[in-house]
C-alpha cells in the first residue's frame, strides 16, 4: 500500500493541506472539532511524517565536533575510530553535515586544554567526544552544556556528565569476564597480575573498571589464585616495563598478565624476547601487533570494543538526535567479543 501523503488526508478530511499540517504540527488556528476529526483521519490511516523531506525542504547545514585522542601512527588504537566517524561521515554527508575534528595527544593535558579553549561553541550542532582526562573533560562539557548542544561519548564514561547517549562496552564486565577466562585451568598457588599501561595524566574510566571487574570475580573465587598484583606503567615507556615485570617474575609465580588496554602487545613482546609461553596473556583490540602475537600464541585472549563501531554508532546516533529528530538509546552497550588465534581472522575488516 502505497504511503499515505498530507494531500490525500486534506482530501478524505474535507479540509486544506495547510489545515493538515497544522494539526500535524500541534500549531494554533485550527478548532478543536477541526482538529480532533483530522486527527482521528491521521490514527486511521497511521499517517508518518515524511522525515527526510523535511530535512530537506529545512535546507540548512549542521557542522559536528569530534573530539578524541589523535592517532600517532598507523597501527595505534585511535586509528580505528577515526575510521568509523569517516564512515558514519559517508552516509550521512549528503544531508548537509560536516564534521569538524578536534584531536589531542592523550599524553597531554595542556595539549587538550589549549585546543579546547579555541573553540567557538556556537559553530557546532553537536559533539562526539572520547573523554580522557576526567577533570578537564568534566569542565568541557559542562560548558558545552551551557550552550544547551547535544553530545553523544563513546569509549569511556565519565561521572558526573549526562550525555544524550553513551556508546561503548560494559567495563565491569568486561574485566569480570577477563577474571573468568584467566581462572580456566588455573593451577593453586599461583600469583596473577594486572597491568595498567597509561601515562600519569591519562584518566580513563573504562581501565579503571576494568580493573575493578577483575579484581571482583577473583574476590568471588578466592580459593583460584595467591597473589594478585598491580603495576601501573607509563604506557610508552618498554624498557621501564620490562625492569618492572622481571622485578615481579623475581618475586611471585606468575601465571597470568591481564592489561586493562590496547597495549597489550608490549608484554607480548616481553614474553617474545624471552619465549616465555606459560604466562597466559589476555588484553584489548585488534591491533596490528596484537593480532601478530595472538597467532604467535603469546598473547592468549583478546577482547574487543569495537572501537570503529563505537565511533560509527556515536556519530550516526548524533546525526539522528539532531538532524532527523529522532530518539536514539541513552546506552548502546557493545558485545563483548572474546578472540583467539583460531576466530580473530573473521572480525577483521
Amino acid at each position: 500500500m502505497p504511503k499515505i501523503k498530507i494531500i490525500d488526508i486534506a482530501r478524505i478530511s474535507g479540509f486544506s493541506t495547510g489545515t493538515v499540517d497544522r494539526v500535524i504540527h500541534n500549531r494554533d488556528g485550527v478548532s478543536e472539532k477541526t482538529r480532533n476529526h483530522v486527527q482521528e483521519i491521521l490514527d486511521k490511516y497511521d499517517y508518518q511524517p515524511d522525515i527526510l523531506a523535511g530535512v530537506l525542504a529545512a535546507n540548512r547545514s549542521y557542522k559536528f565536533l569530534v573530539c578524541m585522542p589523535d592517532s600517532v601512527n598507523a597501527h595505534d588504537f585511535w586509528k580505528l575510530p577515526l575510521k568509523g566517524v569517516n564512515s558514519a561521515l559517508s552516509e550521512i554527508k549528503h544531508y548537509d553535515v560536516d564534521v569538524a575534528f578536534l584531536l589531542f595527544d592523550q599524553h597531554s593535558q595542556s595539549d587538550f586544554q589549549q585546543k579546547i579553549s579555541d573553540l567557538d561553541f556556537s559553530d557546532y550542532s553537536g559533539l562526539l567526544f572520547a573523554p580522557v582526562f576526567h577533570d578537564l573533560s568534566l569542565e568541557f562539557i559542562k560548558k558545552w552544556e551551557s550552550f544547551s548542544l547535544p553530545y553523544v561519548l563513546f569509549n569511556s564514561r565519565i561521572e558526573g556528565a549526562n550525555p544524550n547517549s553513551f556508546i561503548g562496552q560494559d567495563s565491569f564486565q568486561s574485566g569480570y569476564l577477563a577474571g573468568r577466562i584467566m581462572s580456566y585451568g588455573l593451577e593453586t598457588d599461583m600469583d596473577l597480575l594486572i597491568v595498567n599501561l597509561s601515562s600519569e595524566e591519562e584518566s580513563y574510566h573504562h581501565i579503571i573498571k576494568r580493573e575493578r571487574g577483575f579484581r571482583n570475580y577473583f574476590e568471588d573465587h578466592a580459593e583460584r589464585v595467591r597473589n594478585l598484583i598491580t603495576l601501573d606503567i607509563n604506557g610508552d615507556q618498554y624498557n621501564e616495563l620490562a625492569d618492572e615485570i622481571e622485578l615481579v617474575l623475581s618475586k611471585y609465580n606468575l601465571a597470568g598478565i591481564f592489561v586493562t588496554n590496547s597495549r597489550v602487545h608490549m608484554l607480548a613482546k616481553f614474553l617474545a624476547e624471552r619465549g616465555a609461553m606459560n604466562i597466559r596473556l589476555i588484553g584489548y583490540d585488534l591491533l596490528p601487533q596484537s593480532i601478530d602475537y595472538l597467532n604467535r600464541e603469546y598473547i592468549d585472549f583478546l577482547i574487543s570494543q569495537s572501537p570503529e563501531d563505537q565511533s560509527y554508532i556515536g556519530l550516526k546516533n548524533l546525526f539522528n538526535m539532531v538532524v532527523m529528530k529522532q530518539e536514539v538509546l541513552a546506552d548502546v552497550l557493545l558485545p563483548i567479543d572474546i578472540l583467539t588465534k583460531e576466530n580473530v581472522k573473521y572480525y577483521l575488516k
